[in-house]
């Protein structure tokens, strides 16, 4: 609880700080320009249908009434075929053009050229954009653009490419672009770090605990850092100079199928939907091998639009389904569906307002991009982590709550109730050492007694042996004939062997298809002579449907300078000595010498 309390806390301070500093970051500007000015409703738009049009043309006033006025505080085109001009009067926005200014565009382009014109009608050019890379002088994740020289009075932008076409810019004096570069900065370095912690956090949680689901965690969390660093041109900053330009075009789409991928992968196997939701199930794993080819597609489609499209209609399907997948496993009684859904939930609303906005149902604004996946993410993140968390403590939780009932029923009835608990508590010991399958004892009883009767042989120098035996190709029966076939193979076995054991013998479950039978007091020669007996009646017993099924038998005793791990370790080697010389038999070592019974036994195929 406390450490959930922690990370809880943990999250609402990344938020505040997230909220806080952004808020921040989007005041207005004052005469000073100690904020930026956000330029999108300054701007004039042209769109070239044709794509002919050259800048002298433009420059020379002949396309000057086809400028319209923007609308849109972030002009925003999403994937078309036309050249877009955008015209910039710096003399209506800038009272004093001394000193230097930057203009920023975050988005990721795939050519965009900024034309300086100064007040004699010459210009500068800029070019920026993934066309582009070896222009830019400064490592960043946007486009920069210089202005210097006091006599520029207005600027032409021009936008070209396979990319979806938008402009999110902001002009800066050189104090408050600095300003902007270290808060962005230190934002992105809490949310990437938070990320990263919480993925190292569950990677080891996963080499502890051997579970798939935080292993898909893990990749699910990589695949998002991914993505989110994509969608932020990050991929750009960091690797501009390594990485061919046709990667960083397709980057958003193939980052985009990886995480679709991984969290397909993840929920699966969280949610247990080939046990709770068959036809879910199978549902997944279409929509798996969809995004597989989605994937591919992404690599060898050349039109970019079309994967971009179909990623993003495609990514809103994959997240209704798993939200659905969650609701429907809570409703079937499983709790640990529940943190899942909360962090599903909102991270589901972030994406789908995120997919309309790419699509143009809904106004394009950065902080979709940027913030609200963002804030998504570390709900989403926490909570899916918590979900995986809770799925392990289940269990504690409700003994924890059926021994705090038995503890009051005991303070209200203590003597009317006293033979009553006494036999509940014998019960539930019952129940917490003895196979559920097979009602015989498992391995947590086995484990018990066998380090109480190693403890007797080591101390008194009495005769201790054990067997270790193995239903031979056990593994067919679940494949040919089903998992409850299987089982009732199991039970079978075992209610042979109790019946068949001497009554200070103790035989249980070691694990699969693997019985350990304990002889206290019991020599060598008499426990496989035991042995013997045991193969020799499954050999001739008649099993449910398969009929007739054979076993292998490891023996070893205790010898002076034994712990329960060699003694274990010896048995287990003879064992597969069995199998190795053809199954159906009994081996049984002692001082590392191997000698054979049942020679006569049959080589199974």
């Amino acid at each position: 609880m406390m450490k959930n309390k922690k990370i809880a806390l943990f999250f609402f301070f990344t938020l505040f700080m997230f909220t806080h500093i952004s808020t921040a970051s989007s005041m207005s500007p004052t005469d000073e320009l100690v904020d930026p000015i956000t330029l999108g409703p300054h701007y004039d738009v042209f769109r070239d249908t044709s794509k002919k049009v050259s800048f002298e043309e433009i420059l020379s006033g002949t396309y000057k009434h086809h400028f319209i006025a923007s609308d849109q505080q972030y002009p925003f085109f999403w994937h078309t075929n036309d050249t877009i001009w955008l015209h910039l009067s710096i003399d209506a926005i800038l009272g004093d053009k001394k000193g230097t200014y930057w203009l920023e565009v975050t988005d990721k382009l795939d050519s965009i050229e900024m034309f300086l014109v100064k007040s004699d009608g010459s210009y500068d050019v800029q070019k920026r954009g993934i066309a582009n890379l070896g222009e830019q002088s400064i490592p960043s994740r946007s486009n920069l653009f210089q202005i210097q020289s006091p006599t520029i009075h207005e600027i032409y932008i021009k936008l070209d490419g396979a990319l979806p076409l938008s402009l999110t810019s902001y002009l800066f004096t050189e104090v408050s672009f600095t300003n902007k570069i270290s808060e962005y900065k230190f934002l992105t370095g809490i949310f990437y770090g938070f990320l990263s912690a919480l993925l190292i956090y569950n990677l080891f949680l996963y080499f502890s605990l051997k579970d798939k689901a935080y292993f898909y965690y893990v990749l699910y969390m990589l695949s998002f850092i991914f993505y989110q660093a994509t969608l932020n041109s990050l991929d750009i900053e960091l690797l501009g100079s390594l990485l061919p330009k046709a990667f960083f075009i397709k980057s958003l789409t193939i980052s985009g199928n990886l995480l679709l991928l991984f969290m397909l992968l993840f929920c699966n196997q969280f949610l247990e939907l080939k046990k709770y939701l068959p036809p879910f199930h199978k549902i997944g794993k279409l929509l798996f091998w969809i995004t597989i080819c989605s994937l591919i597609a992404s690599f060898i489609v050349p039109d970019v639009s079309i994967t971009n499209n179909f990623t993003t209609s495609f990514a809103v399907v994959v997240f209704i389904f798993l939200w659905l997948s969650g609701i429907l496993v809570l409703i079937k009684g499983h709790k640990m569906a529940r943190y899942y859904i909360i962090g599903w939930t909102v991270l589901l609303g972030s994406i789908i307002v995120q997919a309309l906005a790419f699509l143009s149902v809904i106004p394009f604004h950065p902080r979709i991009f940027e913030e609200a996946p963002a804030i998504g993410a570390i709900f989403e993140s926490i909570f899916l982590s918590l979900a995986l968390g809770d799925k392990i403590n289940i269990i504690k939780k409700e003994h924890q709550v059926m021994q705090e009932t038995l503890n009051d029923t005991l303070e209200q009835k203590v003597q009317e109730r006293t033979q009553e608990l006494e036999l509940a508590k014998h019960k539930l010991e019952a129940l917490a050492n003895t196979d559920r399958l097979t009602q015989i004892p498992n391995r947590v009883r086995l484990d018990y007694v066998l380090e109480k009767e190693f403890e007797q042989a080591k101390g008194n120098g009495t005769p201790l042996s054990i067997i270790l035996l193995d239903i031979d190709y056990f593994k067919a029966v679940n494949d040919e004939f089903g998992h409850q076939v299987g089982d009732m193979v199991l039970k079978s076995a075992a209610e042979l062997l109790k019946n068949n054991v001497h009554m200070k013998q103790i035989v249980g479950r070691w694990g699969g298809e693997e019985f350990l039978v304990i002889c206290p007091n019991t020599p060598l020669m008499d426990a496989v002579q035991l042995s013997e007996e045991l193969r020799h009646q499954l050999e001739q017993h008649s099993f449910p449907v398969v009929q007739r099924k054979t076993s292998s038998f490891g023996v070893t005793s205790f010898v002076i300078g034994d712990t329960i791990h060699s003694l274990l370790s010896r048995c287990d080697k003879a064992l597969y000595q069995a199998k190795h010389h053809g199954r159906n038999r009994v081996e049984f070592i002692l001082d590392d010498t191997c000698l054979e019974t049942n020679k006569e036994a049959p080589t199974l195929s």
